[in-house]
């Protein structure tokens, strides 16, 4: 049983984390509309980082819909679903908002320049950040994937890695967008099952 004490102070960090979400949310909003001017025809090394940030920009709203939905349960003493709602709410906002996000920032930055410069520092920050934001326990992965968390870790880095180098080189960019999005749903799905932690 919740006591009074605990409902409020998980109220109010799901407060908090749906202002940070809906934030989060208004980038994307910004990059999305800063993009699609620029381009007058657009082909899948445009589509794609668009298309993974209008992703990213829905997750970080759904999110903080269901994290919302999350305090109705908790205010109603229901633990087991707010559980199962805040689960599938950090996860979605982790995985298709944040992993989306941070990597969509370098595919959409070297569709918007050739400088070399900006393109390699917006790559390397990215996944120096993501890196760090995973391996060093922030994550979410470390929590629903115990037993996996460092490979998947690994294996997302890799991807988003994989995925930069194969818009800049113009090779396979489509395929292998198609994987990392499979992965990225993957986890996303397979994270707030408990049998899989």
């Amino acid at each position: 049983m919740i006591t009074t004490d605990d409902k409020n102070l998980l109220m109010t960090q799901i407060g908090t984390d749906v202002t940070l979400l809906s934030f989060l949310s208004a980038i994307s909003v910004f990059f999305v509309g800063a993009l699609l001017p620029k381009f007058d025809s657009l082909n899948l090394t445009v589509k794609i980082p668009i298309s993974f940030l209008i992703v990213s920009t829905l997750a970080f709203f759904f999110s903080a819909l269901i994290l919302s939905n999350a305090n109705q349960k908790i205010f109603m003493g229901d633990s087991v679903r707010a559980k199962e709602f805040l689960m599938w709410g950090y996860a979605i906002s982790e995985y298709l908002g944040v992993f989306l996000f941070v990597l969509s920032v370098p595919l959409a930055i070297s569709i918007l320049t050739a400088d070399t410069y900006l393109r390699v520092v917006t790559f390397v920050s990215a996944i120096l950040g993501l890196g760090f934001y995973q391996l060093m326990g922030f994550s979410l992965l470390e929590s629903q994937f115990t037993k996996s968390f460092g490979w998947l870790s690994v294996l997302t880095l890799l991807l988003g890695i994989g995925l930069f180098v194969s818009q800049v080189l113009a090779f396979h960019f489509t395929p292998a967008a198609v994987i990392f999005l499979i992965y990225i749903f993957f986890i996303t799905c397979l994270g707030p099952v408990e049998k899989f932690q």
